[in-house]
């Protein structure tokens, strides 16, 4: 066998289907040798105790009969105790002493366990006679097992009890003959052989075995099943995981099951597809930051490569420094927030909440973009629920977010549009909007809008100006905080974005909010 075949052989030693068929197998197979070292003698003394009532039983009719009849005279009592012994397969000795020194057994019943038909008392050993003059003495003898084996050549259970008899002889009154009853002191012992209790607790437990090893076939059967259903699954995601390693993201879990293993399938599946996009969504960070920081780079290449080589004349070097400088500040601020935004997402940035009012916030911001609205004609409007709105938040990252939309608004409006910015209280949220009047977004576009690099249509070219991390930067400061942030938006119509705040401790809902 060569080192490959045997490393072979290892790993499916080792495998879980082995393992779990092995511990199974080897359960099994403890509980098959426990039964069939237990049950025997359950069986056994389940009979015993059978035997011994119906012993018992026996005892009130031999009574009877020995007490009303003399049964060495008396053909009728005769076949009373022979019939009962025989159809209780019972051995009946009834002892009646003759002297101090011997004692006379009449046997009832054919038990193939006896030597003989009859019972010789001077060939007992001395326990036995010891035993037999007890019983005679008014003593008994209780669920003995074996207790005459030089009557009895198997294993019998014995019982003795003192018993009064019936002995009839002729006598002569007043010249009369009469035949009288004496009644005298005897014992009578029954025995029942073990060979039957024996052949029926084997019988029970052969039974019992096949009945157990149909459960076991049954139940390796099943869990093979089982087991497939459970390894399958198991084996497709070890197979998955190596293609995923591989970059391969194609392959999927089959799902046949809604049970644990069907949910974890499902769940591996969804991880799979996770991990494909955001391999996709890796790739396209590093085309979109390569595409973006190459426009500045090749523009400030151009200009200063045009300046040293003369075709730009020395007396237009500050206009051509300042579109350098512009750039170069394009970039800086690029790497900024691309820094700043896997800072929010690492959870790196720590939160400084307090009260503010939103509203001096919002009209503040928009005074720092008053050039801009003068330059496209564009009108911004307030609509506050109140003068002043506290909300519980940071500060500056709140006033981040606030600008981007702003800035976001203003960069997709045309003359004359209009933009709306809105506060409100909603249950016990401060909730802030801002809606253009803009060009609207695509339905498909808009799961994407809060993405990376994204700039609102295909071309990435409407606004060039722009990095694309804006959008992204608002979504994950207010995820920060716990709270949401959406977007509606119909093409050609306009686009309105909208987020929720805490409201702050010195704010208080009151009626006039009409929330």
């Amino acid at each position: 066998m060569s080192m490959q075949e045997k490393a072979e052989g290892e790993k499916r030693f080792l495998s879980i289907k082995v393992k779990f068929f092995g511990i199974y197998i080897i359960l099994l197979l403890a509980i098959l040798v426990l039964i069939a070292s237990v049950l025997p003698k359950i069986f056994t003394q389940y009979f015993v105790k059978e035997k011994i009532d119906e012993l018992e039983n026996m005892h009130q009719l031999i009574a009877e009969v020995l007490e009303n009849e003399d049964f060495l005279q008396s053909p009728q009592a005769y076949r009373v105790l022979e019939t009962a012994a025989e159809s209780s397969q019972i051995c009946i000795w009834v002892c009646t002493p003759a002297d101090e020194n011997l004692t006379y057994i009449s046997v009832f019943g054919s038990n193939p366990a006896t030597q003989s038909a009859t019972i010789d008392f001077s060939r007992f050993t001395n326990d036995e006679k010891l035993m037999v003059k007890n019983v005679l003495d008014g003593g008994s003898l209780k669920n003995v097992v074996s207790a005459f084996p030089s009557a009895f050549s198997g294993s019998t259970i014995s019982i003795g009890y003192p018993q009064v008899y019936i002995q009839t002889s002729q006598v002569i009154i007043n010249g009369t003959p009469q035949t009288v009853g004496i009644q005298k002191n005897g014992a009578v012992f029954l025995h029942i052989s073990m060979e039957g209790i024996s052949f029926a607790s084997r019988r029970l437990l052969m039974i019992v075995l096949a009945i157990m090893f149909l459960i076991v076939l049954a139940s390796v059967l099943m869990t093979s099943v089982m087991g497939n259903n459970i390894l399958t699954p198991v084996q497709q995601m070890k197979d998955s995981a190596a293609a995923i390693s591989k970059g391969d993201f194609s392959q999927e879990v089959q799902v046949t099951a809604n049970d644990e293993i069907g949910q974890l399938s499902q769940a591996f599946n969804q991880m799979t597809r996770d991990l494909s996009q955001v391999e996709t969504l890796q790739k396209d960070f590093i085309a979109n930051i390569s595409h973006d920081f190459r426009s500045p780079l090749t523009s400030i290449k151009g200009y200063v490569e045009a300046m040293l080589d003369g075709t730009i004349p020395q007396d237009s070097y500050d206009k051509y420094l300042q579109i350098v400088l512009d750039e170069a500040n394009r970039l800086t601020k690029m790497t900024n927030n691309v820094l700043d935004l896997t800072k929010m997402e690492n959870g790196q940035i720590e939160l400084q909440r307090r009260s503010f009012d939103i509203n001096e916030m919002i009209i503040g911001l928009a005074l720092s973009f008053e050039q801009r609205v003068e330059e496209k004609k564009i009108q911004i409007q307030f609509q506050f629920i109140q003068d002043k709105l506290f909300v519980y938040a940071d500060f500056d990252q709140i006033e981040r977010v606030i600008y981007n939309l702003l800035d976001n608004a203003l960069k997709f409006t045309d003359e004359g549009d209009s933009i709306t910015v809105e506060t409100s209280i909603i249950g016990r949220k401060a909730h802030i909007s801002v809606e253009d009047t803009g060009c609207g977004i695509e339905e498909s576009a808009l799961p994407h809008v809060f993405d990376r690099f994204n700039k609102g249509d295909k071309s990435r070219g409407k606004n060039k100006l722009g990095t694309g991390l804006g959008l992204a930067i608002a979504k994950q400061i207010i995820v920060n905080h716990g709270e949401d942030i959406s977007v509606t938006s119909h093409l050609g119509e306009g686009t309105k974005f909208s987020f929720t705040l805490p409201l702050g401790t010195e704010q208080r809902i009151g009626k006039d909010t009409g929330k």
